[in-house]
Order: structure tokens, then C-alpha cells, then sequence
């Protein structure tokens, strides 16, 4: 390595020796120093740590073929340590860094200016689309007299569990630590896009912004857990649909109707669903929660009440609990257990062997709006919709031929919806 050692004019002769000294090396080796700065100080007299402040004062050494990668200026040395570690194929001076570092400052404040006027052009044609379908929305809102009873239910349901003091708007799913709208979150948010295709429910773009996509084929995609809606209804309209929902119907038109038998067959499914996500939960356990387990349900709730079905899952979840602390056996072996618990007691009640015994309802899993609209204010009975199958209170509005052909119809949109439960570290 090339290099020329540089003297301040002022300097002395002591001081450029001692400056030879230390700058000296074997040949052009970068690190082959002769002398260490212990042997120059005790040649002249001086404290060893003082040698490196004396020699950067006095002078400083060129590389001649190392050159900045911009400008062309030849590296200057003041220590060995930087000359020691120097990358002579890629140096750049202080002075070209400098610029290149604001000029990279500059590139990116750039970038994230173009990235927000992208995001607020994207933001506003959003804001407009939402718009749009909102007026789309104000101008096809159904008449309150030509609601069908079961969507006026829903309303009133929906009102009831997340309308506000002043009845302008909904609270979101998640701020509602009251009366929860159904018993399971994936039949809140059905309820609530029911609702909002109905034009019964509107969005406020604004304050909603956030929790609504345009997705790629100008569709609304809507995070119903987080967002609030309008009520497409005034006051007046909507404390009526609450008041209808408590009065007196005619029960025998509404069981014969096959939207109504099937929001009640979602009610007390969300309800098993529910409860098994508890107590699996509390017992470190996830089963896996599909078609097959829903299939399940639906086929013993045509036979046993919600009350009794909680008693199934708890002698289901508690056996699982139990074969978990057998050797070999982890805790997805135990989890995947519960399904077939869940028949295994389910069998045993149907043949006559075990006593179906009835639950109480747990504090943790209180009855819905939902429960009480469909059940409590249709039928007259408290918690009905927990306590009895959907056969015994409907039999006695319906006749007997229809009663024969009675069966525990697919869950909604249930039937395709694959739900799961995480539990950290299961193994």
C-alpha cells in the first residue's frame, strides 16, 4: 500500500520523529508497525498513551491508491487503527457520505410522500365508493311495515344489544361488554351482514374507514367485529320494531316459517359452540371445530336440549382432561378426543343408559338479545331456547304430518365455515 506521510508546518523535530516512528512498517504490510508505542515513548521520553495524540497533532498519512469512490480524494490516516481497517476498494471520504446520506434522506422522504398521496388517493376513491354505495343503500331501505317478521326479530335483537342511548347508531361488537347480540361471534357477525344487506344497517365512511376494504373487485369487505352502523330507521320506527318484538305473534305462522326454525337452530348451535370453546379453553385443549363437529351438534340438539348438550361437553371436555395426563398422549391426541366424547355421551343418553342430565346456565355464557327475541318473546317461557329442543316448542303450533318430517336443518352459513381455537404451545 502506497502512502506519504504529511507534516504540520509548525512542527518539531522531536515531534516528526516521533512521527516517523510510529508511522514506520515493514515494507507496504498495513499492519507490519516496527515500533509499538510503549518503545517510542521510552525513546523519547514520553508517556506510551500519549504517543497517538502527539502523532495525529503533528501529522497524517495518505494512501495514495486508496480514493474515494466518488470524488477521488486520497484517504487520510490519523491513528493505525485506521489505517488497519480501511477497505481501500470501497472508501468514500466524509464529505461524499455526507451527501450521499441526505441525498438518501431526501429519496425517502420522497418515497413516503408518494406512499401518503397514494394512500390518501386511495383513501378518498375508497371514502367515495362507500359513499356511493351508501346513497345506494338510503334509496332502497325497506318500508318497516313490509319487513318480514323474522328480519324485524333480527332488528329488534341487534337494537336491543348494541343500539345506542339515543338510537342514532350501533356500539361495535367489540366495545359490547353488556348484553351480547348471540351466543357465538361467528352468528354476530352473519346477524350483522344480514342486516346490512337488508339496507337496515348503513355505514358511516368516516368513522369506519379503517375497518372497510374495496377489495380488487369493487366489493365491501367489513370487519363487523370493529365497525358501528347507522339504523336506517328513526326513533320511532325502531322503538316500535323493539315493542313488536315483545308482543304477542302468531307462533304458529312464524314455526312454519323455515328462516325463523333456522335463526332459532343458529342460536342453540352458537350456544354448544360457545360453551365448547370455554371449557376447552380452561382445560389448555383446542378440538378442532368443522363441518364434522357441527354435524354433530346439529344431529344431537334434534334430540337434547342446550342444557343438556352442556352437560355433554363437560363430561366430554373433562374426559379429554383426563386422557391428556396418560403417557404418550399430548394435548392435540386429547383435543381431538372430545368429538368423539361428545357421541360416545351423547349415545349412551339416547340408549337409555345414561340420565340426561340437565345444566344450569353458566354465568360466563348469559343469555343473548338474540335468545331472548327468537325464544323468551315468541313462546312465553324464560330461557326456552336453552332448556327445551326445538321439536317441543314448536309441536304444539304445527300439524302432525308436518311434525313427522321435522328434522335439524344445516346451520346457516355455518355449514361451509370452518372455525378453530388457538391455544399457545399445544402440543
Amino acid at each position: 500500500m502506497k502512502t506519504e506521510l504529511e507534516y504540520q508546518p509548525d512542527i518539531t523535530e522531536t515531534n516528526k520523529l516521533i512521527c516517523e516512528r510510529y508511522w514506520l512498517r515493514e515494507g507496504d504490510k498495513r499492519s507490519g508497525f516496527i515500533y509499538t508505542c510503549r518503545e517510542i515513548g521510552q525513546e523519547f521520553d514520553s508517556k506510551h498513551q500519549d504517543i497517538p495524540s502527539i502523532v495525529k497533532a503533528n501529522a497524517h498519512l495518505v494512501v495514495l491508491d486508496c480514493q474515494c469512490v466518488d470524488c477521488g480524494k486520497p484517504k487520510i490516516c490519523y491513528t493505525r487503527s485506521q489505517l488497519i481497517h480501511l477497505k481501500p476498494d470501497r472508501w468514500q471520504c466524509d464529505e461524499c457520505w455526507n451527501i450521499f446520506l441526505e441525498r438518501r434522506e431526501q429519496e425517502h422522504l420522497k418515497h413516503c410522500l408518494e406512499q401518503e398521496r397514494l394512500k390518501e388517493e386511495q383513501r378518498q376513491a375508497a371514502l367515495e365508493y362507500i359513499n356511493d354505495y351508501r346513497g345506494t343503500q338510503l334509496a332502497d331501505v325497506p318500508s318497516v311495515t313490509d319487513l318480514h317478521e323474522v328480519d324485524r326479530l333480527l332488528l329488534a335483537a341487534t337494537i336491543d344489544s348494541l343500539g345506542t342511548e339515543n338510537l342514532k347508531t350501533t356500539i361495535s361488537l367489540r366495545n359490547n361488554l353488556s348484553l351480547a347480540l348471540s351466543p357465538f361471534f361467528g352468528l354476530d357477525e352473519h346477524i350483522l351482514h344480514h342486516l346490512f344487506k337488508l339496507n337496515l344497517l348503513l355505514l358511516a365512511p368516516e368513522e369506519n374507514y379503517d375497518y372497510v376494504n374495496v377489495n380488487s373487485k369493487r366489493e365491501l369487505e367489513i370487519d363487523y367485529h370493529q365497525v358501528n352502523f347507522e339504523f336506517a330507521y328513526g326513533t320511532d320506527d325502531l322503538t316500535k320494531a323493539m315493542l313488536d318484538a315483545k308482543s304477542k305473534k302468531n307462533i304458529s305462522s312464524l314455526v312454519a316459517n323455515p328462516q325463523f326454525e333456522s335463526w332459532c337452530q343458529q342460536i342453540q348451535l352458537g350456544e354448544c359452540l360457545s360453551y365448547l370453546i370455554t371449557r376447552s379453553k380452561l382445560n389448555d385443549l383446542a378440538p378442532p371445530i368443522g363441518e364434522k363437529l357441527v354435524s354433530l351438534f346439529r344431529a344431537c340438539l334434534a334430540e337434547c336440549s342446550v342444557s343438556v348438550m352442556h352437560y355433554i361437553i363437560y363430561k366430554a371436555v373433562e374426559s379429554a382432561a383426563a386422557y391428556v395426563r396418560k403417557p404418550n398422549i399430548t394435548r392435540k391426541h386429547a383435543s381431538n378426543s372430545i368429538s368423539g366424547n361428545i357421541e360416545r355421551v351423547f349415545g349412551k343418553i339416547c340408549s337409555g343408559s345414561w340420565h340426561p342430565n340437565k345444566s344450569f346456565r353458566d354465568a360466563s355464557h348469559a343469555q343473548s338479545a338474540m335468545a331472548k327475541v327468537f325464544f323468551d318473546y315468541v313462546f312465553g317461557i324464560e330461557d326456552c331456547g336453552f332448556n327445551y329442543t326445538l321439536n317441543e316448542l314448536f309441536s304444539p303450533y304445527k300439524p302432525k304430518q308436518v311434525l313427522e318430517q321435522m328434522g335439524y336443518s344445516t346451520l346457516g352459513s355455518a355449514q361451509s365455515t370452518n372455525y378453530s381455537i388457538t391455544i399457545n404451545d399445544l402440543k
